[in-house]
């Protein structure tokens, strides 16, 4: 038989659920306050990554309009021989400048933007992207297709072919040292970088010392590459072609680039699934 409790136990237990309903309310609210935080500190941080990728595609647009005058106005010279090298310089300038902005920064945020530049389409990237711009081989290649054309504007003797040809594998070798190099790099980055946390403010300091370390060596090596595109153009212009030559080839580089991006921006606009072709054991197959 349960026992009759006194006043005094059921004003204890009363306190007690009361006490048990408050608490379960505080909990809601400061969850609902966590969660309001939580979603205004995205939304800013999607606000500042939306400015952030507006500027650079800004930045870029505004070079690519100025690097079409350029190609337009030396296009219209192409008869006047006298006004060919203040614009053969002139271009010249302006790609040394644009591959030169970015070699004084070296944090780590900044060392991934020159990797991925947010101003590039994802396919623009998988085309001719190398250490975030145009591989300095490619410029060869490209100087190379235009040389064998039917048009002959580029048509080269045999001299500057042979001198084109050993241009081409000298390049291949100096950039395969710099994969080499960054293939290192990320060799470390994987294999002896600790990312995992740790309490101990010191050893969490020495940690990102490491880091910082490395993402230096990935910087040197994009200076390296930077540098690299800038003499392979520079010698292109200057030492294999005439100055007619050279600001047809320049018009032309400036050409590609600009339809390698409009490609790449219509791509990204069309809508559906991707559609893939491959041809197992033989046969044609459509995936979807």
């Amino acid at each position: 038989m349960a026992m009759a409790r006194t006043p005094s136990q059921t004003t204890l237990i009363l306190d007690k659920h009361k006490e048990e309903k408050q608490n379960e309310e505080e909990s809601v609210n400061e969850e609902e306050e966590s969660h309001e935080v939580v979603e205004s500190f995205k939304c800013l941080t999607l606000l500042h990554k939306r400015d952030f990728i507006k500027r650079g595609e800004k930045l870029y647009g505004q070079w690519k309009q100025e690097q079409k005058l350029r190609a337009s106005r030396m296009e219209l010279h192409l008869s006047e021989e006298w006004a060919l090298d203040k614009l053969i310089e002139e271009q010249l300038s302006r790609f040394d400048a644009h591959y030169s902005e970015t070699m004084t920064q070296c944090t780590p945020k900044d060392v991934s933007q020159l990797l991925m530049p947010k101003h590039r389409l994802p396919l623009e990237m998988a085309t001719l992207a190398w250490f975030g711009n145009w591989r300095p081989s490619a410029i060869l290649i490209l100087l190379y297709s235009l040389s064998r054309s039917l048009s002959g504007c580029l048509k080269l003797d045999a001299r500057a072919y042979r001198v084109l040809v050993q241009m081409i594998r000298q390049t291949r070798i100096e950039e395969a040292v710099l994969d080499e190099e960054m293939a290192e790099v990320q060799a470390t980055c994987i294999l002896h970088l600790p990312f995992s946390p740790t309490k101990n403010s010191n050893n969490s300091r020495g940690k990102m010392a490491c880091i910082h370390s490395e993402f230096k060596k990935i910087h040197r090596v994009i200076t390296q590459a930077q540098k690299l595109r800038y003499k392979t153009l520079e010698l292109v212009v200057k030492k294999l072609l005439s100055k007619a030559q050279a600001s047809e080839f320049l018009v032309a580089f400036a050409g590609i680039q600009d339809m390698v991006h409009e490609y790449a921006a219509c791509q990204k606009r069309q809508k559906g699934p991707v559609i893939v072709t491959i041809k197992p054991f033989g046969m044609s197959q459509v995936a979807q």
